[in-house]
């Protein structure tokens, strides 16, 4: 069957250019196409879950997915495979910076105590400016870096045989039945990845329905805290992430008593609160919980009251800290008010900001929501078949393409792949952080670094569980040591910055952005000076 595709062999360099500008903008349009309609599913509330959580995430490794299925068939695939290898480094050693770079350079705001203030939008500088994330992420990055070991299947068998001598054929014999476990290892890591993914999300769900019946007063205070105590992982101490469960139902009551809106409870609004609570204080009492910082009061009893900094009101940190001792004191949760009935277990969110909520597209507000929801389900279907019709069409050409630069410039297929590759395929990626940036939120901020992380964990499961499948169908031969190691070196360095701290710096930003070439450096310094491959 001939090809409709021209040949990259009998083109000149403008005609190859041009081609190659042609595939990488279908295939941007194509990941574009699979991304909206996949969010245009998030407004159907009966799928919305199973979406956010399995869809988006396999769909968003397609394009990177059949690059290197096609890479690695053909009558040259130990040749061609290294456009494969590049497009699965360059996306996710790209996915891991530049978007990360974004991030933190447009969703900066100034630092106070060490954590990014996002109640000070104003203009931040470059200095004594940063992000927060949530301590959700510091455990998405625990994953992805336990995820890295899955190379290591292939790899040290890979790197046993090239040290014996073993030539291409001789290899690649060597290595089916470890492609195999590879395969295996691969397939239950992203099934195993999948079922976390969509148990996070129901989690999210259930906590957003209690934090609505907190605002719709359907919760009490007292019965919210003792969910909190019920479901915490420690019963002695309260954990990072915890607290931020503490702090996601702590929020609309702190809302609800702060009557005049100045982000503080004074004496009189916080008596609302302990009346709730089972407590009914004297104007006495109330003045040792308000404690002011004179000379009438020594530390000690400052370190005591309510009120840590003695400015003679209580912040939301003030408030979620009494609010935790008092939960931890089994005899003042008894006397609490508690409902009839104790709602069902919630596990917990990362943020305290406000839910935001998924938009109806213009032309169909007017419809019903049947009609609505029929249109949406439609369209996002027709996006979702005609992106992945692109990306399986267009793919091979793409491949063909960047492997005759490799060709023509003298230089391994890897590097022209590793840059090009990943900005068609993914480049939706980077208005995408942007856009999530501009709002200068930690919510927002989780979500794009999750979803970045995320895409590292399905290219090292579902992707390169397609590299192990071919070594075995195709009998390839992995020769990537070098490009093999300088991945993972990446991924663990960007993951350990976000395991060591959830504030990051514009210094941390071009650090990240940084490991970008240095990911390409490493590479070139391993197979030229040091031998490898």
């Amino acid at each position: 069957m001939q090809s409709p595709f021209v040949e990259p062999g009998g083109t000149n360099d403008a005609q190859l250019f041009f081609l190659t500008a042609v595939y990488a903008y279908v295939l941007y349009m194509a990941s574009d196409l699979i991304s909206s309609g996949s969010e245009l599913l998030m407004l159907v509330p009966s799928v919305a879950g199973v979406v956010g959580s399995i869809v988006l995430p396999i769909l968003g490794a397609v394009p990177d997915g059949m690059m290197v299925l096609f890479s690695g068939v053909g009558p040259n695939a130990q040749e061609t495979v290294a456009v494969g290898v590049g497009a699965l480094a360059g996306s996710t050693v790209m996915l891991l910076t530049f978007p990360w770079f974004i991030c933190i350079i447009f969703g900066r705001v100034p630092l106070k105590d060490g954590k990014a203030d996002y109640g000070n939008k104003g203009k931040a500088g470059l200095c004594g400016s940063g992000i927060t994330f949530s301590p959700s992420i510091k455990k998405n990055c625990k994953i992805m870096l336990a995820t890295t070991l899955l190379y290591a299947v292939i790899q040290f068998p890979a790197t046993a045989e090239e040290t014996a001598g073993e030539d291409t054929k001789g290899q690649a014999a060597a290595e089916k039945q470890p492609a195999v476990i590879g395969l295996i290892a691969c397939i239950l890591a992203f099934m195993g990845y999948l079922v976390y993914c969509f148990m996070e999300a129901n989690e999210d769900k259930q906590l957003a329905a209690v934090v609505e019946g907190i605002e719709n007063k359907q919760i009490t205070i007292a019965a919210a805290l003792q969910f909190i105590k019920k479901t915490s992982e420690s019963q002695k101490e309260l954990l990072d992430k915890d607290r931020a469960r503490l702090k996601k139902v702590c929020k609309p009551f702190f809302r609800r008593y702060d009557f005049d809106k100045d982000a503080t409870l004074s004496k009189s609004e916080m008596k609302p609160l302990l009346h709730d609570l089972g407590y009914w204080p004297d104007s006495d009492q109330m003045d040792k919980m308000f404690a002011v910082a004179t000379d009438a009061y020594t530390d000690s009893r400052l370190q005591k009251s309510m009120d840590k900094d003695g400015d003679g009101k209580v912040n939301f940190e003030e408030f979620v800290d009494y609010l935790y001792k008092f939960m931890c004191d089994e005899s003042k949760m008894n006397k609490a008010p508690m409902p009839s009935e104790a709602p069902k277990c919630i596990k917990y969110g990362d943020d305290d900001e406000e839910e935001e909520e998924e938009v109806m597209p213009e032309d169909l507000a007017h419809l019903t929501p049947s009609q609505q929801m029929s249109r949406v389900i439609m369209r996002a279907l027709w996006m979702m078949g005609l992106g992945t019709v692109l990306v399986l069409v267009f793919s091979d050409p793409m491949v063909d393409c960047l492997s005759e630069w490799g060709t023509r410039l003298g230089i391994s297929p890897f590097y022209v792949s590793f840059v090009l590759a990943p900005f068609a395929s993914n480049a939706s990626e980077l208005l995408s952080a942007y856009t999530y940036a501009c709002k200068k939120t930690e919510k927002n901020m989780t979500t794009s670094l999750s979803t970045l992380i995320g895409a590292a964990c399905m290219n090292n499961t579902f992707v390169l569980g397609i590299f192990f499948a071919l070594i075995y169908l195709q009998g390839l031969a992995w020769q990537f040591t070098a490009e093999t190691f300088s991945m993972i070196l990446i991924q663990w360095v960007i993951g350990l910055l976000a395991i060591k701290s959830n504030t990051q710096t514009v210094f941390t930003g071009v650090l990240i952005l940084l490991c970008y070439p240095g990911c390409l450096f490493v590479v070139w310094f391993l197979e030229n000076k040091v031998g490898w491959d």
